[in-house]
């Protein structure tokens, strides 16, 4: 929270030091109110908590570009009102509140980007979750970047570029590994062919939890780590339709107290436009990234998509996915679908809906079926868009106490000006 003041420090500044650059200076407020009702506000199997709940969202969307800038400012306020739980009253930057910009220092080589995102994101990605739930294992993300870089062209088809980035994660649940990071790399981009090109990437990243345990045998705290990556990237645009690309490389992480452990980094995809409005692909990756609460995790994910877009649009995507936790005994497995689409009636009503099914098997504590499903009545007007809509969740699992069912029905108006 308190890192959303650089934000308006770094706006300040933009506004004081840019002066000639009104005429690429766009301001967008906007205002949208849901209601809704909520039949199981907590998700929980039994004595199910109920309520009316009132979101009231103002916000302002800015661009600005000048020769020193490109600014982009997504910000506004969310309040929720709880008619029965005033406990859960809320006011905080609304989801997905975000700012980035990019300074030119000098002479196109020298820049700086600043970034800053607040959003509402799963404690554990293997518990309790929902469409449109908004209390059930979730906490507040602030993530702020600050990167200078230096980009050089020693060939007309070779760019080398040098990072050093901090970034600063903050969780308001006490669960959440508040870390500081500072990563530098160098990555070298070559232009093969016209059609292919290629990146060498070398970096090194230094973790360092906020509660920083002083022992391997502590129970509180987090370990630091340092690591170390190299990858290869290959990209290749067969034909302006057809699209692959891929990567290879290896991660070396060295605990404080545990050790050393590496990982493999790999990477492929294929996308290809097969018509017009018709979209397929496919995607494998492997990685490490850090998880809210249990620290780093090796994660494998395959998926697949089929989109169709038209005055109608539809997509499908498949997904299986492995995490693998390194700093605990803990092993999660996941697949299922998400379909979605959108129906236009009359030109300015329609109906969107998505139905989402995840087959989830928890350490091998727990095994459940997810389902979900939204379908929503839109009328377009002027200055935005009047819904009407239903949401159905539905938690089947092996563990009794964690099966649950939720209903919501919601209205909401979103303005723009």
């Amino acid at each position: 929270m308190k890192h959303s003041r650089i934000i308006f420090a770094v706006l300040s500044a933009i506004l004081l030091v840019s002066s000639s650059a009104w005429a690429e200076f766009r301001l967008t407020p906007g205002f949208s109110l849901r209601q809704e009702y909520d039949d199981n506000i907590y998700l929980t199997a039994r004595d199910e908590e109920s309520d009316f709940i009132t979101i009231v969202r103002p916000s302002i969307n800015l661009n600005w570009e000048t020769r020193f800038v490109e600014l982009s400012l997504n910000l506004g306020l969310e309040y929720e009102k709880y008619l029965h739980n005033s406990n859960e009253d809320e006011l905080r930057p609304s989801q997905g509140a975000r700012f980035d910009s990019t300074w030119s220092l000098y002479k196109n080589a020298l820049f700086l980007r600043v970034s800053d995102s607040y959003e509402r994101v799963p404690i554990d990605e293997g518990d309790k979750g929902g469409l449109d739930n908004k209390l059930a294992n979730l906490t507040d993300r602030n993530r702020l970047i600050v990167n200078p870089y230096l980009l050089l062209h020693p060939l007309r088809t070779l760019e080398a570029r040098f990072d050093y980035q901090y970034e600063n994660v903050w969780y308001r649940a006490e669960e959440g590994d508040d870390a500081e990071t500072h990563r530098y790399s160098l990555q070298l981009t070559k232009e093969i062919s016209p059609r292919i090109s290629a990146i060498l990437y070398g970096g090194y990243t230094q973790y360092r939890p906020r509660d920083a345990s002083r022992s391997v045998l502590e129970d509180i705290g987090d370990e630091e780590y340092d690591r170390t990556d190299a990858r290869l990237n290959l990209l290749w645009n067969v034909t302006e339709k057809f699209t692959l690309g891929g990567n290879v490389g290896r991660a070396w992480l060295d605990y404080d107290y545990s050790g050393e452990t590496s990982s493999t980094l790999l990477g492929g995809r294929a996308d290809y436009q097969l018509s017009r409005t018709v979209s397929v692909g496919t995607s494998y990756q492997e990685d490490i990234s850090d998880s809210v609460e249990n620290g780093a995790r090796e994660q494998k994910r395959y998926s697949a998509y089929y989109s169709y877009a038209d005055r109608a649009k539809a997509s499908l995507t498949l997904f299986k996915s492995r995490d693998d936790y390194i700093e605990i005994q803990r092993q999660d497995d996941s697949m299922g679908a998400v379909l979605a689409g959108e129906l236009p009636i009359t030109n300015k009503k329609g109906v969107a809906w998505s139905l989402n099914y995840t087959d989830y098997e928890k350490a091998e504590t727990e095994d459940y079926d997810r389902y979900g499903a939204r379908v929503e009545f839109y009328h377009d007007m002027r200055l935005g868009r009047f819904a009407l809509g239903y949401t159905w969740n539905r938690n089947d699992s092996d563990i009794q106490d964690n099966n649950y069912t939720s209903n919501i029905i919601f209205a909401q108006v979103v303005l723009s000006w």
